[in-house]
């Protein structure tokens, strides 16, 4: 009676076992959807690849949550001190994002920056990251309470060469003190 009982017992066991594997391979390809992937990376990717993949991807969403928080709370303090005053200074962020770069930056709507508009001034940003090599993707804008936030996505050209971040961080920086786009 043991033996047959034992079996029975070890037959629960390797099901419960194989429902788990099964359990964890439909985790896994969930977590996979959940995360940006470029197609190469999806086929041959290790869980721990996946794993690791997706735990510095949330870190960077929550950074980038923290610095939208901050953001959000400079916006408020900038309207609210203010009350719409047209000192309010152009803010510019670049953000690597490994294979893109995403560059965000905030203008008054009712001032000009050096005497030139936000446009002038998004048009610069926009031949600045042509001159290092990168690609513009996309390129938008909006006003929230006469602050107009512009994002730009780009890429590099060649993927192999790459964009020097650091370099356009300085030109993107030296444009917003002075209004002049400097030249390689």
């Amino acid at each position: 009676m043991e033996k047959g009982s034992s079996s029975v017992v070890g037959r629960q066991r390797k099901d419960v076992e194989k429902n788990r594997r099964i359990r964890m391979k439909n985790l896994f390809f969930y977590l996979k959807s959940l995360i940006p992937l470029n197609n190469n990376s999806k086929k041959g990717m290790s869980i721990n690849e996946l794993v690791e993949h997706a735990t510095r991807y949330i870190k960077q969403q929550e950074e980038k949550v923290e610095r939208m928080k901050k953001m959000k709370e400079k916006l408020q303090l900038s309207n609210e001190g203010s009350s719409g005053s047209a000192d309010h200074e152009n803010t510019i962020e670049v953000r690597d994002a490994g294979s893109t770069l995403e560059v965000l930056f905030m203008t008054n709507s009712s001032s000009r920056s050096n005497g030139r508009s936000s446009l002038h001034l998004l048009g610069d940003i926009i031949c600045i990251l042509k001159e290092e090599g990168a690609e513009v993707i996309s390129a938008n804008f909006h006003d929230v309470g006469g602050v107009t936030h512009h994002t730009i996505h780009s890429r590099a050209y060649c993927s192999r060469v790459g964009v020097e971040t650091d370099r356009i961080c300085e030109r993107l920086q030296e444009l917003n003190k002075t209004g002049e786009r400097s030249l390689h």
